[in-house]
């Protein structure tokens, strides 16, 4: 496993949680608009457009993408999880599901460990250059 691939984990969870802000935001916006009364009369130039059937079309769409990243995450933690097995060292493998599998902070890994983010930032980088060598 290289760097890279460890570091999968960690942004799939970002994104996941940056569609989950955006499926928010626009269930947020939608309680804005009414849906349209319809009379079967045309409503002039342009016709009819329902605001609400578009939001919830862009709604379908990020809950879509959001769960193919869920299947990618399922994914790439049972890969990380074969490769977590075969670590050795007790605090690098602590190290490593706490970055890439419990999606922690270095200040909270470092918190964690009571060491320096610095400190596990560092060890978690030349796991992978000596790793990889």
């Amino acid at each position: 496993m290289t760097f890279e691939q460890a570091c999968q984990i960690y942004y799939i969870h970002m994104e996941i949680k940056a569609l989950q802000l955006d499926i928010a935001r626009l269930k947020e916006e939608r309680k804005y608009f009414k849906s349209a009364n319809l009379t079967g009369m045309p409503n002039g130039k342009g016709g009819y457009k329902n605001w609400v059937d578009e939001y919830l079309i862009k709604e379908q769409e990020l809950q879509n993408l959001m769960n193919d990243n869920l299947n990618k995450l399922q994914e790439e933690r049972k890969k990380f999880e074969q490769f977590l097995q075969g670590v050795e060292d007790a605090q690098m493998r602590l190290i490593l599901r706490l970055r890439c599998v419990n999606h922690l902070s270095w200040e909270a890994i470092g918190e964690e460990m009571d060491k320096d983010r610095r400190t596990v930032s560092n060890k978690f980088k030349k796991f992978f250059l000596l790793y990889s060598k």
